[in-house]
C-alpha cells in the first residue's frame, strides 16, 4: 500500500522547526569526522550524511527549493572531488570554508541568544580547525607539541554545548537565508592569514607549532588593534573610516548625477514623451548601462517601443504603472544594483507622471480659458437680447403719433449703441483673452447708461470729472447684469426702487427690496450658484472680468430696505 505523500507545506514547517538543530547535526557529525582521524574509509561514509545535513541548514539557498540538474552535477562533482581528496589537509581547508560561513552570521545576529548560538559554533570551528585537523596536515618534519590534537577532540565538544544550552536557540535561524558575506569573507581571511602566518614562523623562526601560533596571534592582535584605532581615531582627525565612506558615497556619484539631470530636465522638456526619450537616453552614461528600451502605457492603445543605445546579451525588465524600461547590460546585474535601477525607474516613472499632469493641467486651463469666454459672451449677447426686447416693447406700445415719436427717438439713440456693443462682442470672440482696452469718457458712459434704462423705472445718478475715462465695456456688462436682476427682483416685490450710482470710477446698484439669504450671498460672486431664474452664472462670470481687469466686485450691503452692489478699482493687487 502506498504512503500518501506529505504536503510541501507540512516539509517546509518540518524544515523551519529544525533549523536550530540543523547546525548542532552538522558540527557533530564534523567532530566525528575528526575523531577516526586515520580511518579514511568509514571517513569518507560519513562524510556524506555530514554533507546531507549541511545541505539542509546552508543559509545560501532554500532548504525546499527544487536544484536544477546543471547546478546537480556540479554539485555531486565537488562532493567527488572532496571525497577523493580526503584527509587532514581536505578537513582543514573545509574548516575554512565554514567557519567563514559561520561567521556571516555571528555579525548578522543582533539578539543575545543567536549570537552566542553562532558564537559557539565558530568558537567550535576555530578550535577543531587550529588543534586538530591543522596540527595532523603538518609535514612529519615540523615539530607539533604531542597530544594537542587529543585535547582538541575533548576541549572543542564543550562550544557545542554552550550551543545546546543557549537560550534562544529556536530564533538563530529565523533569518537562516541573510548572510553577511562581507563579514564572511574577513573572517575567512583572518584564520587563512593565521594558518599560513603559522607555518611561516615555523620555517622562519625554527619553532614548534604551539609557539608559532601564540606569536601569530600576537601580531594578528596588535594589527586588528590598530587597524582599529585607525578606522575610528579620537585624535581629532577622521581616520580610514571617513575615507572609506567618501570612497562608497563616490560609487554613486553617476547614479546622483543622473537624477540631477531628470530634476533639470523636467523643467527644460515639457512634452511627456521626449522627456522619457531624452532621459533614457542619458541612462547610457551609467555604469553597465548598453543600451535598452522603453515604452509608455498613458494612452488608450500601448505606444510601440524605443530603443536607445545598443542591444547587449543580458537584458532586465522594469516596470512602472505608465511606464515599461528595459536595459540591455554586458554583465548580469547583482541583487543590490537591481534594487538600485529599479529605483531610477520608479522616480522616472514619476517623473513621467508629472508631465502628464502638468499637461493635461495646461489643457484644462485652456479649455478654462474658452468656457469662461463663452459664458462672457454668452452674458454680453443676453444683454443686447433684453436690450432689443426693450426696444421691440417701446415699438409694439407706440399707438398714437406722440408715443411713435418717442420710440423713435428711442431707436436712434440705441441701435447704434447695440450695434457698437455686438461689434464689440465679436471681436471678444475674435480675440478671447480678457483685454484692458475700450475706454470710454466716464459723462459720455453716464448719459448713454441714462438713456439705455430710461422709461424701465431705474433712477441713474453721478458725478463725473470731463476728462475721466472708465473701462466701458466692463461697467455696461456689470451696470446690466445688476440691473437686470435687480428687475427680475421687482417681479416678486413690486414697487422697489432701483437707483445706479456713479461716482468717480465707483460704480453701484442698489434696490430697496429684501436681503439676499446669507447662505447665498457668501457664495454669490464665488461661484455659479442656483437662482429662481436661471443658473446664477452672471454675477459670477462680472466679477470674474472685474478681476481680470484690475477691478473687484462686491456685496457692500445686504439688509432689508438696501441691497447695494459695488464696483471699483482693487486696490490690494
Amino acid at each position: 500500500m502506498r504512503r500518501p505523500a506529505v504536503p510541501r507545506r507540512m516539509r517546509v514547517m518540518w524544515l523551519t522547526r529544525a533549523q536550530p538543530w540543523l547546525l548542532l547535526g552538522v558540527l557533530t557529525s564534523l567532530h566525528l569526522l575528526l575523531w577516526l582521524d586515520d580511518d579514511r574509509l568509514f571517513g569518507r561514509a560519513l562524510l556524506l550524511p555530514h554533507l546531507g545535513l549541511l545541505l539542509l541548514w546552508q543559509p545560501l539557498l532554500r532548504a525546499q527549493s527544487r536544484i536544477e540538474w546543471p547546478v546537480l552535477a556540479a554539485l555531486c562533482a565537488l562532493v567527488g572531488v572532496f571525497l577523493w581528496f580526503y584527509g587532514p589537509l581536505a578537513l582543514s581547508l573545509w574548516l575554512l570554508l565554514l567557519a567563514g560561513l559561520v561567521g556571516g552570521k555571528v555579525f548578522f545576529s543582533r539578539s543575545r541568544g543567536p549570537r552566542i548560538y553562532y558564537l559557539g559554533a565558530l568558537a567550535y570551528l576555530i578550535t577543531a580547525l587550529l588543534t586538530i585537523a591543522l596540527p595532523r596536515a603538518l609535514p612529519p618534519g615540523l615539530p607539533v607539541p604531542p597530544g594537542i590534537d587529543t585535547l582538541g577532540l575533548w576541549l572543542a565538544p564543550v562550544a557545542l554545548t554552550v550551543m545546546l544550552l543557549v537560550p534562544g536557540r529556536e530564533r538563530a535561524d529565523r533569518d537562516r537565508e541573510v548572510l553577511d558575506f562581507v563579514s564572511g569573507t574577513f573572517v575567512l581571511l583572518l584564520l587563512a592569514v593565521l594558518v599560513l602566518g603559522t607555518l611561516a614562523a615555523m620555517q622562519l623562526a625554527d619553532v614548534d607549532y604551539l609557539r608559532a601560533l601564540l606569536a601569530t596571534l600576537g601580531v594578528l592582535a596588535s594589527a586588528l588593534m590598530v587597524m582599529g584605532w585607525a578606522w575610528n581615531p579620537r585624535a581629532g582627525f577622521g581616520g580610514v573610516s571617513v575615507a572609506f565612506t567618501r570612497y562608497v558615497l563616490s560609487l554613486a556619484l553617476p547614479y546622483e548625477r543622473w537624477l540631477e539631470s531628470l530634476a533639470s530636465l523636467s523643467q527644460e522638456e515639457s512634452r511627456p514623451e521626449e522627456f522619457v526619450a531624452r532621459a533614457a537616453n542619458r541612462l547610457l552614461a551609467l555604469p553597465l548601462i548598453s543600451g535598452g528600451e522603453w515604452r509608455t502605457r498613458s494612452g488608450a492603445n500601448a505606444a510601440p517601443p524605443r530603443r536607445f543605445g545598443e542591444v547587449a546579451a543580458h537584458r532586465q525588465d522594469f516596470e512602472h504603472p505608465l511606464l515599461d524600461l528595459t536595459l540591455y547590460t554586458a554583465r548580469p546585474l547583482s541583487g543590490g544594483l537591481l534594487w538600485h535601477f529599479n529605483l531610477l525607474v520608479q522616480l522616472l516613472g514619476q517623473f513621467y507622471q508629472a508631465q502628464l499632469r502638468t499637461e493635461e493641467l495646461r489643457r484644462l486651463s485652456y479649455l478654462s480659458a474658452i468656457h469662461d469666454t463663452g459664458a462672457r459672451l454668452t452674458h454680453d449677447v443676453k444683454n443686447l437680447l433684453q436690450s432689443l426686447n426693450t426696444l421691440c416693447f417701446a415699438a409694439r406700445e407706440a399707438t398714437d403719433p406722440d408715443s411713435a415719436a418717442r420710440a423713435n427717438a428711442l431707436l436712434a439713440r440705441q441701435l447704434p449703441v447695440i450695434s457698437a456693443r455686438l461689434e464689440a462682442t465679436l471681436d471678444k470672440l475674435r480675440r478671447p483673452q480678457p483685454v484692458d482696452g475700450e475706454w470710454t469718457p466716464a459723462p459720455e458712459w453716464l448719459q448713454a447708461t441714462a438713456a439705455h434704462f430710461a422709461g424701465q423705472g431705474v433712477m441713474v445718478e453721478g458725478m463725473t470729472e470731463p476728462d475721466q475715462l472708465l473701462p466701458g465695456a466692463l461697467y455696461t456688462t456689470v451696470a446690466e447684469n445688476l440691473v437686470g436682476n435687480a428687475l427680475q427682483k421687482r417681479l416678486a416685490e413690486p414697487g422697489i426702487a432701483i437707483v445706479l450710482r456713479l461716482g468717480g470710477d465707483r460704480l453701484s446698484v442698489e434696490d430697496s427690496g429684501s436681503a439676499i439669504a446669507v447662505d447665498l450671498a457668501e457664495n454669490l460672486l464665488q461661484a455659479p450658484v442656483a437662482s429662481a431664474s436661471g443658473l446664477g452664472v452672471g454675477l459670477y462670470q462680472s466679477a470674474l472680468l472685474a478681476r481680470a481687469s484690475g477691478f473687484r466686485l462686491q456685496l457692500d450691503h445686504n439688509g432689508n430696505g438696501c441691497v447695494r452692489f459695488v464696483l471699483a478699482p482693487d486696490l490690494t493687487r
